[in-house]
């Protein structure tokens, strides 16, 4: 059922919403499916609407009130559009890294995985540190450290550094693969171009 507010809203416009519904809400009327609503949308709902016993029957466009709309919102420049698409497509590629990350853990030489986000990873350092330290001024320590979803295990200092370097080379390798498609991003100087860049970790994270 497609019904619309029979009062605009405060911005002058008027609102279509689509559900499933058992009864026609308070200041609702029906919008039936044979309305053709290409101008309602194109007017982006400044319309004048004919109502009759709560059915929107016809409606005509308000050209004064969409003039006065489109005035105070100017439609963005191509290159405003384009510096838009590029910031969320580079956010994207960041969150997407963020999430592959969590997603797809180390495995080691023992069998386990590891994970390595980048709060694992800070962990993991001053874990490290600790133990550097502790090692230097000959201060009982123990290292632990644990894999996905297991408890910590004791570590010597060598086998857990080795574990690190392998992390950070993976995360290093995905990371530059990120900055790099991010360049070309903000390098890219249509739409099209933009839209052609394409961002998969898995080729990076198979191969890292």
């Amino acid at each position: 059922m497609r019904i619309i507010h029979t009062s605009p809203s405060p911005g002058g416009s008027y609102m279509i919403q689509e559900g499933s519904l058992s009864a026609l809400p308070d200041g609702c009327a029906m919008v039936p499916d044979e309305l053709d609503l290409a101008a309602f949308y194109e007017a982006k709902g400044f319309i004048f609407p004919t109502f009759e016993e709560n059915v929107m029957t016809k409606y005509t466009v308000n050209q004064e009130a969409l003039n006065t709309w489109n005035t105070a919102h100017p439609a963005p420049s191509p290159s405003e559009e384009l510096e838009v698409a590029k910031e969320a497509r580079i956010a994207k590629s960041k969150a997407d890294l963020a999430d592959y990350l969590e997603a797809h853990p180390l495995q080691w030489t023992d069998g386990e995985y590891y994970a390595i986000t980048a709060e694992k990873q800070q962990q993991l350092t001053s874990k490290l540190m600790a133990a550097s330290m502790a090692q230097q001024t000959s201060t009982p320590y123990t290292l632990t450290w644990n894999s996905t979803g297991e408890v910590c295990k004791a570590w010597t200092l060598e086998e857990l550094s080795a574990l690190a370097f392998a992390i950070d080379a993976r995360v290093t390798a995905l990371v530059t693969y990120q900055q790099t498609q991010e360049v070309a991003m903000r390098d890219a100087e249509n739409m099209e171009a933009l839209e052609a860049i394409v961002v998969d970790y898995d080729s990076v994270g198979a191969a890292a």
